[in-house]
């Protein structure tokens, strides 16, 4: 009975090393890093959690034209070929709060690891913005000139 535990455990052990191989990467210090988000392991989703409970804030998230109309402020701008944009941005939410008067926009990229052709992992990271930060905060009063209409259409289709 004890082997069979002990097996079990060391089968679940080298499984999940698998499934986290190409997940590290080794930074600039030599440090490895096991998150596939980087040494600070930005992800989208933990810091949408930490907006709506610190900040009581809902959020939507810019379908493409706009997410395109975002990168275009941004300053991004199509390849030399003139089909992809030079950013691996696929994803922009904008957080409104009950607390402040202005809306927070994080971007993020898709880190996908595959088992067997499919998608096994499926994870979206914050891409952080020229300066470093992780979010790019507007004014309330500023929201409808930064997009080009009102937060209230932000997202539909």
């Amino acid at each position: 009975m004890i082997k069979k535990l002990f097996l079990c455990l060391l089968f679940c052990l080298w499984t999940s090393s698998l499934v986290a191989q190409g997940v590290y990467e080794e930074g600039s210090d030599g440090e490895v890093n096991y998150n596939p988000c980087g040494k600070n392991g930005k992800q989208r989703d933990g810091l949408t959690a930490f907006y709506q409970y610190k900040f009581n804030a809902s959020y939507k998230d810019l379908n493409e034209e706009e997410t395109k109309y975002f990168l275009r402020i941004l300053g991004m701008t199509f390849n030399d070929l003139g089909s992809q944009w030079n950013s691996d941005i696929v994803n922009v939410r904008v957080f409104k709060s009950s607390t402040y008067d202005s809306y927070a926009f994080i971007s993020s990229w898709l880190f996908q690891n595959f088992l067997e052709g499919r998608p096994l992992v499926e994870l979206y990271c914050i891409k952080e913005l020229p300066d470093g930060a992780s979010a790019l905060f507007i004014k309330a009063d500023s929201i409808e000139q930064f997009l080009g209409k009102p937060y209230s259409q932000v997202g539909v289709e």
